[in-house]
């Protein structure tokens, strides 16, 4: 079993570890490309209190003074938290953009 992951983890850092990468990463996807096409931009942080194998996510936007704005929470299932805007110390310090690590891991070609 991986040891506990640390708290600047970022879904690329843990992606060795994942319990079902491609999946994982292409729901993550899908929730950060549904916020960028309502607010313009999209990020990820996730879960810390776990081995990284199945980590919860939180996908936020910036507002236009730079401040976080949750979009949501969820289960690595993709399924949202029920208290999906909680604050908590859960969260890792790092975020990330997801697409073009997503393109690099399914070595993604454009037509």
């Amino acid at each position: 079993m991986p040891p506990k992951i640390l708290p600047n983890s970022t879904v690329a850092s843990v992606w060795p570890h994942l319990a079902h990468p491609r999946q994982y990463v292409a729901g993550v996807r899908q929730r950060m490309m549904t916020c960028e096409k309502a607010h313009g931009n999209a990020h990820v942080r996730i879960g810390v209190t776990g081995t990284g194998q199945k980590p919860c996510y939180r996908i936020f936007h910036l507002s236009g003074q730079n401040t976080e704005i949750v979009y949501g929470s969820y289960w690595d299932n993709h399924d949202p938290l029920d208290n999906g805007d909680a604050v908590t110390l859960s969260w890792s310090s790092a975020s990330m953009k997801i697409d073009a690590f997503l393109k690099e891991k399914i070595n993604w070609k454009a037509p």
